[in-house]
């Protein structure tokens, strides 16, 4: 007989939900809290235009990269409540693999940028994005165990 789990898939994708929606509240939280480093970095600060001596063309990079992780975490949220509401939990874990890429980039990217460009408002988002990511990393994988919610 299959073990059965103390934890129903419900409990599990709302785990994930929550921890998604603290990585997204830290990537706001770091984006807002360090606006005029992205204007710069966007090229929109007139003291610092893109592609000078202070502005190179790779620090585009890092906003850009931001804005589309963040655009994906929305979409992932979006993708597990609708799997939700339509009674298909056992789907809602399908792009679990690519949300642990994106997380662990953006983990990696905003750290990287705390630590080579000095911004000092980088650490409570840093930390929230590594108290969700271990939230995150303690759900378990989401299975078919016959429970009530299939």
């Amino acid at each position: 007989m299959a073990k059965q789990r103390r934890i129903s898939n419900k409990a599990i994708v709302i785990m994930k939900i929550i921890s998604a929606l603290g990585l997204l509240f830290s990537c706001c939280l770091y984006l807002f809290l360090n606006f005029n480093a992205f204007k710069r970095d966007l090229g929109w600060d007139k003291t610092a235009p893109l592609g000078s001596a202070a502005n190179p063309w790779y620090h585009l990079v890092f906003p850009v990269l931001f804005m589309l992780g963040c655009c994906f975490i929305i979409y992932y949220v979006g993708n597990m409540i609708i799997r939700v509401e339509a009674k298909q939990i056992w789907k809602a874990d399908n792009m679990f693999i690519l949300y642990q890429i994106v997380f662990t980039s953006l983990l990696l990217v905003t750290i990287w940028r705390w630590f080579l460009v000095d911004l000092s408002n980088a650490l409570a988002p840093s930390v929230v994005m590594i108290i969700s990511g271990v939230l995150n990393l303690c759900t378990p994988k989401i299975v078919d165990n016959n429970n009530q919610d299939f």
